[in-house]
This record gives C-alpha cells, structure tokens and sequence, in this order.
C-alpha cells in the first residue's frame, strides 16, 4: 500500500495558531479538510476561518519540531504520515538518501509494521506510536547494537515521569514491560555503505485500548489501561525524544559502560533469571549471567557452560516449564 503523508493543510494549521486558514473553497483544500476529519484531528471553526484545536496528544510536524529541544542534534525534522507500510523501511531509505542525524519519521498507522526477527507489529491507525529516528553514530559500528539499550533506557525514564507507580521492567534486547506484559518495543537497523553511516531506532509503543490485539491481550497491554487514563501521545514522543538525545550523547562519548549499567538497573531478567533460548525450531533452557561489552546477553547452559546470546528469542522460563 503506497505511503499516504499529512495533508499540507495540517503543517499549515500547526503554523498559524488561533486565527487559523480561510475555509477556501479550493478543491484540493477541502481534500485535506476532509482528510483531517477522516482521521480523527480535532478542528474548530470561527469566522469562516479552520484551525486545529491544540491539545497535547494529536501529532502535527509543526508541534512536535517546536516542542522538541535540539540536544544532541541541530533541530528535528519531522516527516510525518497518516499512512505507511513501515516507519523503518522509510527511514533505511532516507538515510541511504543523506537523511541527517534528528530526521523524524512517524505515521499514524502502519500497514507492514516490523518487529525484531522479521515478525510484524500491529500499527491500528491512531491508537499508539509508531516512529523511528535517524541517527549518524560516530561510534565504532560493533557497539551500535547499544543503541537499542539506550532508546530502552530512554523510554522506561520516560514512562516512570509519566506515572512512577507503573511497574516497569526491561527485557533483553529490545522490549518494555508493565506488570509482565508487553507494551513497547525496538528495532534497531544500520545502514553501512562506505562513508554513508546510519542508525534507525523504531519504536512501537501501544497507547490506547485497540492497539493491542485480542490474542495478545495475556502478554501485552497499552498504556491506557496500565495507567487508568489516556496518555497524550505527542507528549509522551517528546518526552522520549529529549531522553533518547540524553542517552546517545553518553553513547557518543564512549560511555557505553553506564548505559549498560543504567539498563541494568531497570531490568530483573539480566542476571539469574531462568529463560528459554529459541533459535529457529530449537528451543533450550539457560540462566543468565549478565551482559558483555556490546550488550549482549550472557546466558550459562544445564551443562554449566557460558555462552553469549546476540540475535535468538529469549523468554522468561515459567516455574511450570
């Protein structure tokens, strides 16, 4: 399914604040009305004129760049979609493309969302935050696999603000946990070609009720039930985004050793938790013992042997297993 972008008219809504745009009769203009009303922005009209109601949850490129502070990059560039296959496909491309450090991609709904080891992501349109952002690490490339610690770091700080009862957890590599269930997770692509080199951090964060599937609703949650109210969206991406720019600064100066101790610390499972291994149809039980210098997980086998886990499935192993 092609790409379907913002209408020019919500850019130009974030622009002009409270006079807000003449209702022209332009064709093309009442397009994007329409489109607006389709998915679900809030409008308000006065004296023959449109504008956006503001509030902290509807994501407008305009809001998002202006509430976005430029930490670890010049200013955020926000491109955003109502529809698209995949966020991260889109940044991979971009970045290929020259797209620099702070390029923003986000969309409403996805329709080929990805998840770690080529499974996909339920993107229902409007009900969480799907986004990636683009990255030029200066670091040597082996220790980009810490990004994916550094955004999870960033996110569980960012939901603690949020709401400091919720009961958070880590799991390696790349998940969010509230009380055992699932409500976010990353996925880290690179691009290496020659002198070309770039990191695309993915997020899908389930947000409102609807975003998580029936079948999963044992193992995963949103942040609305979790929190007993509805959490604003945008509000919730640019509290990440100052976060994340926090962490990759520390990334940036070589201090991955505090990255990986700070994941740590928000993680129960890095260190004599019981897990299962799966690689394919092979599935075996280990202890974990910590994690190495790229972050990678180090597990020890029934047989007593260390191994270090970089890309398999690792669960938490029941007492009933």
């Amino acid at each position: 399914m092609s790409s379907l972008k913002h209408p020019a008219l919500l850019i130009d809504l974030g622009h002009v604040g409270e006079n807000g745009l003449p209702l022209s009769p332009a064709a093309a203009f009442q397009s994007e009305l329409e489109l607006c009303k389709e998915w679900g922005f809030v409008l308000k009209y006065a004296n023959q004129r449109a504008s956006l109601v503001f509030d902290h949850d509807q994501l407008i490129p305009y809001w998002i760049q202006k509430e976005t502070p430029a930490i670890a990059w010049d200013w955020l560039r926000v491109n955003g979609f109502l529809r698209i296959d995949s966020t991260n496909t889109e940044a991979v491309k971009q970045a290929r493309s020259g797209a620099p450090a702070g390029t923003l991609i986000y969309a409403e709904e996805q329709t080929a969302g990805k998840g770690r080891n080529g499974r996909s992501w339920v993107s229902n349109a409007r009900k969480g935050l799907y986004f990636t952002v683009i990255l030029r690490p200066g670091q040597p490339v082996k220790f980009w696999p810490i990004l994916t610690h550094a955004a999870s770091i960033a996110l569980i700080e960012t939901l603690k603000d949020l709401s400091p009862r919720l009961d958070l957890d880590l799991k390696w590599p790349n998940d969010v946990l509230i009380s055992g269930r699932k409500c976010a997770g990353i996925l880290l692509e690179s691009v290496t070609d020659g002198d070309n080199n770039a990191a695309a951090i993915g997020l899908g964060i389930n947000v409102r009720k609807g975003s998580v599937p029936e079948s999963l609703e044992s193992t995963a949650v949103c942040l609305d039930e979790a929190t007993g109210t509805q959490v604003p969206r945008r509000q919730l991406l640019v509290h990440f985004l100052r976060k994340l720019q926090e962490c990759y600064l520390v990334f940036e100066q070589g201090n991955h050793q505090e990255l990986l101790e700070r994941w740590k610390s928000y993680s129960s499972m890095w260190h004599g938790t019981q897990v299962w291994i799966s690689e394919g149809e092979i599935h075996r039980s280990a202890v974990t013992c910590g994690l190495n210098e790229l972050g990678a997980l180090i597990v020890q086998t029934p047989e007593g042997a260390l191994e270090t886990v970089l890309a398999a499935d690792v669960s938490v192993r029941r007492m009933d297993d």
